[in-house]
Formats: C-alpha cells, structure tokens, sequence
C-alpha cells in the first residue's frame, strides 16, 4: 500500500467525451437534463435587476439559509447560519470546496480515496501540493475495517506525506456505491483513532434508491468535529456550469478553508446564488421527484444492459451505472472504442478510476440524460451487441 506504484495511462474523460456525439454520450457525469423553468426565471430576474456584483467569499446570505434548511430536512443536522467562525459557505461548485481543502490542509500531507475513486480527488490534491494515496475496494466493493485500519496507520506514521485525510464519496462516483451504516462506522472508527480528518463528498446524495439510505458521516457521534461535507448542486438542479456548491463542518474547519476561496474565487456568482436561494426549498416535492426519474431511468437501462450481457453492480443509486462489460470482452477501453467507432456511443472504462488492473473490464455509465436519449443509445448498442 505504501509501495510506490508506477502510475498506468489513464482514459481521458474529457477527451473521450468530444469524440462521441450528443445522442451516444454516456461519458461525462454532468446532468444534460433541461434546467428548472423557475430557477431560469429568477435567474434572469435577478441578473435583469442588476444584481452582478461581488458578494462575500462565505456566499449570498439567502442561499446560505436556504441551504441551512435543506440540511436540517435532509441530512438530519442543524448548521448555525450566525455562527462565527462561518459553518456552512457556498463554494464554487463542489470542486471550489475540494481545493480549499486541499489548500488549507492537505499540502505536504496526503489524502487516502477508495479505489475505484472520482478522478478529481486525485487531481486536486496533487495540483496543491498534497499526495493521494488509494485504499482498493474488493470486488463486491467492500473493504475490511481492520485492514483500512492497518493502512491508515502505515500512511500517518511515515515521514513524508503523512496522512491527515480520509476522502469518503457516498453515493461513489464513479461506481454509485452508497456506504452502509456500517462501513460509514468503520471509517469513523478509524478516523477517531488515528486523528484523521473526514471529506465527505455527498453530491449525489439524492440519487439514493437502494436499502441502504443516505447517512452523512457528520451525523455519527464524534464526527461532526472532524468531518468537512461537501456538496453541489451541479447535478440536482442540472446547472453544472454554474459552479454553485457548498461546504460545511465546525466552524474552526470551515474558517481556513473560506481563506483561501477568498483568494482563489473572490466569491461564487452573486446573481445565481441569490437566484437558486428562491428556489431551492420552495418545492417539497423537488427531491423525491428527481430521485423518482433517475430511479426509472436506472431500472429501464439497466434492463436494457443486462439483456446484452452486462453484469451490473447493484449500487443503491442511480445517476450511474458501474458494470462488467460482456464477458466476451475483458478491455474496457477497447470496447468503448468499438462501441464509439461502429454505434456512435461512449461510456467510461473502469481504468479511468483506478491505479490497479481489477476493473479494467468495467464501464461507467451515466444516464443522467433525457429519456429518448437514452432509448437511442440503448438502440445504438443492440445494434452491435445483440
């Protein structure tokens, strides 16, 4: 584990994406799913009303509440809005979050991720200085306490790059895994133990549809000081580019890491926070309908899947799809450069999201995309598969 590891090609997400058209992109895990006619009124309203100047670096006051509400309901944990030092801050999307991490404590120290991990986790930390370290899941994409337990101490004690940070992302990108109680446990047991730090990226904690329910790590007893949340809003309100975000912990976690997004953002946009502030907890029924879509799009594709040889990992959400590619088949990257040459559709081979070769046989996919797009890709590919 603490081996040094002679780093593998990796698929490029980005570029394999402006290969594959519109109709067949399964590629890249944005939502392309039309934005809330509401949120695109306000917004106009709010911009219309010459509302584009800075604000501050912790974010628009009214989204800051509005978000403070959505944890309450949501997440089950009361953020203090008036707390000084700052608790919760809107972030430049979930990545703005990530780097004032990285920033504020991650340099000269290193961050461990579960393999298979979101790319970004990786990228992050190296660009500012820091140095991730991967724990593999098994298969069955499980992993053993006191094993985490063994490597964490290995990685804490060692003198270059020691371990401060445990990155935990549930539901997973890419593989959707959602966390059980008990694992959720298992890593707070080990961050307790060792002194660690908890980032716990939660973006796509409304896509849970499995047994397992969203659990935020913060909420175990112990944790709500040691652990920082992330999240966005980059998915659920299909705005990806408008870089809206947020983070929130102990206020003496959250101050350091609001330092250096006045630095590195200044601030987030002021007229898109202040219009999804009026929004954002307007509709009881948002979230339960969004969950419900993406739920029905899960069931229908994968059926389509499975009929072509798939084997899929049953995840407990739903805004991707993480699969074995047909058994004939053993490259995944191969077998996206066929389905991208003969069907016009791409996926994510596995190897994009690990050091190590076990998923190199797996495919990401992402259906978060209208519904007749969908249809026409799975058209697509039982044209060459079937």
């Amino acid at each position: 584990m603490t081996e040094a590891k002679v780093q593998k090609a990796k698929p490029d997400i980005r570029a394999i994406t402006r290969l594959v058209p519109p109709s067949g992109n399964l590629v890249q895990g944005q939502s392309e799913l039309p934005i809330d006619p509401r949120l695109a009124a306000e917004a106009a309203a709010v911009i219309a009303a010459s509302q584009n100047h800075y604000g501050g670096s912790e974010g628009d006051a009214g989204l800051r509440a509005a978000v403070a509400k959505k944890i309450a309901k949501y997440n089950a944990i009361n953020v203090d809005i008036d707390a000084r030092p700052f608790e919760l801050m809107v972030t430049n999307g979930g990545t703005g979050a990530l780097i004032g991490v990285a920033q504020a404590y991650l340099r000269g120290k290193s961050a461990l991720v579960f393999e298979p991990y979101y790319p970004y986790h990786r990228r992050i930390l190296e660009e500012f200085g820091a140095k991730n370290e991967a724990f593999e899941l098994d298969r069955d994409l499980k992993f053993e306490k006191d094993e985490l337990l063994k490597c964490c101490r290995e990685l804490k004690d060692r003198s270059q790059f020691p371990l401060k940070a445990i990155i935990i992302c549930s539901p997973a990108n890419p593989s959707g895994k959602v966390m059980s109680q008990s694992e959720l446990e298992a890593v707070a047991a080990v961050a307790q133990e060792l002194d660690l730090l908890v980032i716990s990226d939660e973006v796509y904690e409304h896509y849970v549809t499995g047994d397992d329910p969203h659990t935020p790590i913060a909420s175990l007893p112990g944790m709500w000081e040691r652990t920082i949340t992330v999240n966005s809003f980059s998915k659920s309100w299909n705005i990806s580019g408008w870089r809206l975000g947020y983070a929130y912990g102990r206020g003496e976690l959250i101050a350091p890491i609001n330092n250096a997004a006045n630095v590195i953002y200044v601030c987030p946009a002021t007229p898109l926070q202040a219009a999804l502030s009026k929004v954002l907890m307007a509709d009881d029924g948002y979230y339960p309908r969004l969950r419900d879509k993406f739920d029905a799009k899960r069931r229908v594709f994968s059926e389509g899947l499975r009929e072509l040889g798939f084997d899929l990992y049953d995840s407990g959400s739903s805004f991707y799809i993480w699969a074995r590619i047909p058994e004939r088949f053993d490259d995944a990257i191969a077998f996206n450069e066929m389905l991208m040459r003969d069907a016009g559709v791409g996926m994510t081979p596995g190897g994009a999201f690990a050091d190590g070769d076990l998923w190199d046989a797996h495919v990401r996919i992402c259906i978060a995309r209208e519904d007749t797009i969908l249809e026409g890709a799975m058209q697509k590919l039982k044209n060459v598969l079937s």
